[in-house]
């Protein structure tokens, strides 16, 4: 790539108590094959020795510029929109504390991203302490109608343009993960980019900030079942965690100024999701079927299956929430 078009690209990691896997990945970062404009670092205010080893990465590495944060309870959101916008690239693209990036990894993103907002590419989850991973090596749907239920794309994935945060005005203040905000942006503009490469190693331990053990969700197994059963049974108690996440999404999407059918579709669904009554829910049914493709987190092959599956989403669209009641 000529140098007169390489990307302006600011790096922002967030920390806190990293410092048994952080040295590990800034190698990875400072390796990249793609020059990186600045290393934006800030601390959430650590009780390990991470803040020691970011001042030794600063002094050694001019393009390290590191922050710390006194009170420590920036939180995740709060921590990574600050130093977003410390940033002054053109590009951003976020990284973890305690993963493994391939040496490519910016190089290969910056030619892909072309026009677009966002771009991203598999993050491949490994343990070195024995916790459970699971790959799922399918693309993943970055449609706006499926990402407004959950994220399917993390922010250690992403590159995107700077210019994505001024559509996201007072984000750290949603009970929505910074990374759902970016993707949803983009997502609504139908500006998104995804890569069929692996090119994050995504380091999985009990201590991490996401950390959350793998489902095993084939149809004859309990993860499956238990899909249905807590899908069924705890329905209303579930329904009320999707109000309340469209009760945050919906003005949400209504801010937006982009004229795509992703984002009307979307404000259609969610005005839907904060309805109530019989003509309601059968209207629900009939959106889910008609975007039946755009409901899951991979393209279902089988069209029976995928019918089947989309008018039971009218129940089951709020298991991702399962974790917000009390379940027997």
């Amino acid at each position: 790539m000529d140098s007169d078009k390489t990307l302006k690209i600011s790096v922002v990691m967030c920390t806190y108590n990293g410092a048994r896997y952080l040295r590990e990945q800034l190698d990875t970062i400072l390796a990249q094959t793609y020059p990186i404009h600045e290393i934006i670092i800030q601390d959430d205010d650590s009780q390990d020795e991470t803040f020691a080893i970011l001042r030794d990465y600063a002094r050694q590495y001019p393009v390290i510029k590191i922050f710390h944060n006194e009170s420590g309870l920036h939180g995740i959101n709060g921590n990574f929109f600050s130093a977003m916008m410390r940033s002054d690239g053109d590009f951003i693209a976020i990284s973890d504390q305690d993963d493994i990036w391939d040496k490519d990894k910016l190089k290969i993103q910056a030619e892909a991203i072309g026009g677009h907002m966002l771009c991203s590419a598999f993050s491949v989850p490994f343990s070195t302490t024995g916790y459970p991973v699971k790959y799922d090596s399918r693309i993943p749907n970055t449609h706006l109608i499926r990402n407004n239920y959950i994220c399917e794309l993390p922010g250690h994935s992403m590159l995107f343009r700077r210019e994505l945060l001024e559509y996201i005005k007072g984000g750290e203040g949603r009970p929505l993960y910074y990374d759902c905000q970016l993707l949803n942006v983009a997502a609504a503009a139908e500006s998104v980019v995804f890569l069929p490469r692996q090119l994050v190693h995504f380091r999985r331990h009990a201590d991490a900030a996401t950390a959350a053990l793998p489902i095993n969700n084939h149809l004859l197994s309990k993860g499956a079942w238990d899909y249905i059963r807590i899908s069924l049974f705890y329905h209303h108690a579930l329904q009320r965690q999707v109000k309340r996440r469209f009760e945050v999404m919906l003005p949400f999407m209504e801010s937006l100024p982009f004229d795509t059918q992703s984002r009307k579709d979307a404000i259609y669904m969610g005005r839907l999701q904060l309805g109530h009554g019989p003509v309601v829910f059968w209207k629900k049914v009939v959106f889910f079927l008609q975007h039946s493709r755009q409901l899951f987190h991979a393209e279902v092959p089988n069209p029976v299956t995928r019918i089947l599956r989309a008018a039971f989403f009218v129940f089951s669209c709020g298991y991702y929430y399962r974790g917000q009641i009390k379940i027997k």
